[in-house]
């Protein structure tokens, strides 16, 4: 099997195997690829580490000790200080690099002594007709074969993956919910839902902005900033049919806490008023001021601000909202503040 041949193999099973399209990852398999070959002198290894390949020649036939399990299995313990140090991709990558660096000449004429020490030979198929000659048109078939597959499963998992395209494909919640936890604090991420408002019972079509999740509900934000729980509970405003998930411009996403001890809301939430913050919690407000709170109460649009008592449970709040409803009021809370910075 030619050079660039074990390569496209390593690449395309690293990439399925591992779900990556790490430039790094794959071209550390195509390199550990061609390193079974190294048991002969006239391979590209077998030239570079020539002392090795001269011992390895005069010793052993070729595609028997370095295209065998057990010489796998060794370089997989040799490999360990790899996983150690905090470098699980890259041992898994020169593993698999390695192994369907000499697998892919199961296919050949003669084989491989896969078992070794036990010389007997693995070849596939057992029809000697269909087995590959070495830069024959059955290779090249074979070649562009792997260069699609490998071109197919990057582009999949620089998307994201197997599991998400296929969420993508059908529209689920369960995917979209899953994509924005997973990408949702370095890319803005878009939903383009069709359902049905579970108060007018109005059929939904347009696209929002997601801004989090509540249970397994998204939370997204329409072009005029109000907000929507979008899911098939009673407490959803959007019963979704489909829902396709766009990952958006990169973000950085800036988290922090604020603290209120008894004291005006509004000299606390004013320094937090910058544009895509929002603000999860609960506040306490002083029994004095209690009548002053002036909550919405319209059950069209998802309410980030909800009085218990004299409690304020606040979920995704805007800086705005919640000034306009606290005013002047004193509370004690603990707050989490996210303002997202959508990268130029």
């Amino acid at each position: 099997m030619l050079t660039v041949t074990h390569a496209a193999l390593a690449i395309a099973s690293t990439s399925l195997f591992m779900g990556t399209a790490d430039p790094w990852l794959l071209g550390t398999a195509a390199v550990a690829s061609q390193f079974p070959d190294v048991d002969t002198t006239g391979s590209v290894p077998g030239r570079i580490f020539y002392p090795v390949s001269r011992w390895l020649e005069a010793r052993f036939p070729h595609r028997s000790v370095t295209h065998s399990f057990m010489v796998t299995a060794l370089l997989a313990i040799v490999l360990l200080p790899l996983w150690y140090f905090g470098q699980p991709n890259f041992y898994w990558a020169l593993l698999i690099g390695y192994w369907m660096g000499w697998f892919g000449d199961v296919f050949s004429k003669s084989g491989v002594a896969a078992f070794f020490p036990n010389q007997a030979r693995l070849v596939i198929p057992a029809n000697p007709r269909l087995r590959l000659s070495t830069g024959s048109k059955a290779e090249s078939l074979v070649l562009a074969l792997l260069v699609f597959v490998a071109v197919v499963s990057i582009n999949i998992n620089s998307a994201g993956g197997i599991l998400r395209a296929f969420d993508q494909a059908l529209g689920s919640q369960s995917g979209a919910v899953e994509i924005y936890q997973r990408e949702g604090s370095k890319h803005q991420i878009f939903a383009q839902i069709q359902g049905r408002h579970t108060i007018t019972q109005q059929p939904i079509a347009g696209n929002y902005e997601v801004i989090g999740t509540v249970g397994q509900d998204l939370l997204v934000k329409d072009n005029q900033a109000r907000l929507y729980r979008v899911g098939s509970g009673t407490e959803a405003q959007i019963a979704p049919e489909t829902i396709h998930v766009t990952v958006g411009t990169s973000i950085a996403l800036v988290t922090r806490e604020a603290f209120l001890d008894n004291q005006s809301a509004r000299a606390a939430i004013v320094p937090l008023k910058l544009p895509n913050t929002y603000i999860s919690g609960r506040l306490t407000i002083d029994a004095l001021d209690r009548d002053d709170v002036k909550l919405h109460s319209s059950k069209q649009y998802f309410q980030p601000i909800q009085a218990f008592g004299e409690v304020l449970e606040l979920e995704s709040a805007s800086p705005g909202e919640l000034l306009a409803v606290l005013g002047d009021a004193f509370a004690t809370g603990n707050l989490i503040v996210r303002t997202i910075h959508v990268q130029p």
